[in-house]
């Protein structure tokens, strides 16, 4: 199996990526061969199984790129996923020091976590279990990060980013906007944001986000953030439909205009 250390790549440098919600393992193999360094797979807003996840992990690393995957929440799918052979999680709606404590106990193997050993895919089904050293290789490669997106994380983002383990945290601006009950964008929006890359940067933690537009990733990579998810493989399908639909409208406007000359 590959070992990626995402742990290590995001300490020491921005790590662009973009997002899988189509289930596809031969677009996901097609964009892992693009520039993006990591492929991020979401199980919380699409209908990925488990079953199909292990097909896009296994895809993203024909071409060795590292498959950061968004559980749906706290719980079994974290070491389920790691299982898989996933380099890393994004854990989202955090909103308490006892939740993140538990993401990185269930992500961590013993002695910084509870992370249960098994013959999954991520350990060669069951071969690397015989390295004396397996978790504690495994424990210093593996991204765990958290989301904070909503009011209640935002005020408790002190609490929530002292957690031990935690290797970053990634906004998700869509959902905070709504929680806050303000447009995203807007002056209350970034400053809720500010308030969170504050508090990592006085705990250590890393910073990142779902990016929507090019200026926000510059804003982000701007504040030293090391983790941008920028796009699609969906917004760019129907983005590209768009594109080509209008490109094509335009030639059959310019056509009957040309024809009642």
């Amino acid at each position: 199996m590959p070992q990626y250390d995402l742990r290590s790549r995001v300490r020491d440098a921005p790590v662009i990526g973009t997002t899988i919600l189509t289930g596809s393992p031969t677009l996901v193999e097609a964009l892992a061969a693009t520039p993006f360094e990591v492929l991020c797979m979401d199980l919380e807003h699409s209908a990925t199984t488990i079953e199909q996840l292990e097909q896009l992990v296994r895809a993203a690393d024909v071409h060795r790129t590292p498959a950061l995957v968004r559980v749906p929440e706290v719980g079994h799918y974290i070491s389920r996923v790691l299982d898989a052979g996933a380099a890393g999680i994004i854990v989202p709606r955090i909103e308490t020091a006892a939740q993140a404590a538990e993401v990185v106990e269930r992500a961590r193997y013993a002695p910084e976590g509870k992370r249960g050993s098994g013959p999954g895919r991520g350990a060669a089904y069951g071969a690397s279990l015989a390295s004396p050293d397996y978790s504690a290789v495994t424990n210093a490669s593996v991204l765990v990060a958290i989301q904070i997106e909503s009011a209640e994380g935002v005020e408790a983002a002190d609490e929530i980013l002292a957690t031990p383990g935690l290797d970053a945290v990634i906004i998700g601006p869509g959902d905070l906007a709504l929680s806050l009950g303000v447009r995203m964008g807007s002056d209350e929006h970034w400053a809720a944001i500010d308030r969170v890359l504050s508090s990592a940067a006085a705990h250590g933690v890393g910073t990142g986000a779902f990016c929507f537009t090019v200026p926000d990733a510059q804003r982000y990579l701007a504040s030293g953030a090391r983790v941008i998810l920028s796009g699609g493989d969906l917004n760019w399908a129907v983005s590209g439909a768009m594109s080509e639909w209008h490109a094509i409208q335009s030639l059959s406007t310019e056509a009957e205009t040309a024809g009642t000359r």
